[in-house]
């Protein structure tokens, strides 16, 4: 053990003295970084650089010289994260699975864990990272690799990967999470962009707090938009296989394609809503059908709460990413 032998005493300046305590304040500083335990006194958090972002703006990002592409952007209350292809040494136009960056604000992960971890540049590796579940919901605790860093903005940045969504032959390794780390960015908000944006008036007192903008050549899972009280947090489970709890109310926006096709043959309760052909689920669902999108509502509202928002709703064209919109102005 370092500084457990002794040697004769020599005479100390002033200076040293200064020096060695204010190496000794770096190295509190350092620590305190990646204390999370429940009975530590909570280190001074810097000011969150996105404090100003809104519910449908990310500031997460990647450097775009990396040899990433983002498939699928969540904001989820106060959580970023982002669903990526690699680009590099692939083969493929678009690439193969290259993992998971999320953007965890304080309170919100046990980044204690990574105290454990090895530390790479600034980053922390963990073989064994442990999510309190795999996707919101299935309350089963997920071990995955990760690599996560403390951003200046007090932000944790943590990357991993779904081994569910990995290319056969391409699972993401130790060197791969730790070159998705190094592209990993905190940057000024921008714009979650979807094919619908919905009206000012929404149900009282729920507000957008989720919003999942995908890149439909790729991810051919829906666009998301959800609402509910402003004071639900984000979920902690580790990927977004479907929607979190919590939300009062979801907005599933898909193209119509073969796979509606199937979907509108089972349908029942045939009605229109602000002017279009929909089908509605007593108490539980109504879906309409635009020009060039399908859009479903999920919520226990009253019927003249759903209809009143789809009055209201903006609908664009699922099939051209090109033309999608912020999903409030």
């Amino acid at each position: 053990m370092r500084g457990t032998h002794t040697q004769g005493r020599r005479d100390v300046s002033p200076t040293t003295l200064a020096v060695v305590a204010l190496v000794a304040c770096a190295a509190a500083v350092a620590i305190g970084v990646i204390r999370m335990r429940d009975d530590d006194e909570a280190p001074a958090r810097p000011a969150v650089a996105d404090a100003g972002r809104r519910p449908w703006q990310l500031t997460l990002d990647l450097d775009p010289t990396a040899g990433y592409l983002v498939t699928s952007g969540v904001s989820d209350g106060r959580r970023q994260s982002l669903t990526v292809q690699d680009l590099a040494f692939s083969g493929r136009q678009d690439g193969v699975y290259g993992g998971e960056v999320t953007a965890f604000p304080p309170g919100t992960l046990d980044e204690g864990q990574f105290s454990a971890g090895e530390r790479v540049n600034g980053a922390f590796y963990l073989p064994g990272f442990v999510f309190p579940e795999h996707t919101a919901g299935d309350a089963k605790p997920w071990r995955t690799p990760a690599v996560g860093r403390p951003d200046p903005s007090g932000l944790w940045v943590v990357v991993y990967a779904d081994p569910a969504l990995a290319t056969a032959g391409a699972a993401v390794d130790r060197a791969g999470l730790l070159r998705l780390a190094s592209a990993a960015r905190i940057g000024p908000p921008r714009d979650l962009r979807m094919p619908v944006r919905l009206g000012a008036g929404l149900p009282a007192g729920l507000q957008l707090t989720y919003v999942r903008s995908p890149d439909h050549q790729i991810d051919r899972r829906p666009s998301a938009i959800g609402l509910s009280a402003p004071t639900r947090r984000p979920t902690g489970a580790g990927v977004y296989a479907q929607v979190p709890q919590g939300l009062d109310l979801t907005v599933l926006i898909a193209p119509r394609d073969a796979e509606w096709d199937r979907r509108r043959a089972t349908l029942t309760g045939a009605t229109r809503s602000g002017g279009l052909e929909a089908w509605y689920d007593e108490g539980r669902r109504l879906t309409v059908q635009a020009e060039r999108c399908v859009v479903t509502i999920e919520a226990t509202l009253p019927r003249a709460e759903l209809d009143r928002l789809v009055e209201q709703m903006t609908i664009g064209d699922c099939a051209d990413p090109d033309s999608w919109i912020p999903p409030l102005s």
